[in-house]
């Protein structure tokens, strides 16, 4: 009876342990054009254009693309206003704080830029939010950064 009961303890106890870790929900991994895409649907952009992996050399020039393993922003085509909203999805978890930092210093030479070019548009860089949620690196500079935040957490 006591070997019996081993036994049973040897299987039952780590899909216990198993099942107990997390919500029983898997985690979501949505794409960086979705998230940016339902941001921009509900957060006016001026002119917004989406850029993608492929041009992320072009604004976050300290960013190694090889370790990106998708992304979209979008940006104002003209230049005239300083929205943007980047998702930046990393192939490795351990790079996702590389992707944060990059974003950030595209967010700080957005506003030495913008705080002389068009100072009536500051609020959307100071009360910008730059964070990581798993692999994905989250730039929100628009015109209302908490509801922004509040649609791309949604999605995760």
């Amino acid at each position: 009876m006591k070997l019996k009961n081993k036994l049973i303890s040897l299987f039952v106890l780590p899909v216990m342990f198993l099942s107990a870790c997390g919500n029983g929900e898997p985690a979501k991994t949505p794409e960086p054009k979705d998230v940016t895409a339902a941001i921009v649907a509900e957060i006016e952009m001026n002119s917004a254009v989406e850029k993608g992996k492929a041009d992320i050399a072009d604004y976050y020039t300290d960013l190694d693309v090889s370790k990106v393993e998708s992304a979209s922003f979008y940006i104002c085509g003209s230049g005239a206003y300083p929205d943007e909203v980047a998702v930046i999805k990393m192939t490795d978890a351990a790079d996702v704080n590389t992707a944060k930092t990059s974003l950030q210093n595209r967010l700080d030479k957005q506003i030495e830029l913008y705080s002389t070019y068009t100072p009536d548009e500051m609020y959307k860089l100071d009360n910008a939010k730059v964070y990581t949620n798993g692999n994905y690196a989250i730039l929100l500079a628009c015109a209302d950064n908490e509801k922004a935040k509040e649609i791309a957490d949604g999605m995760f």
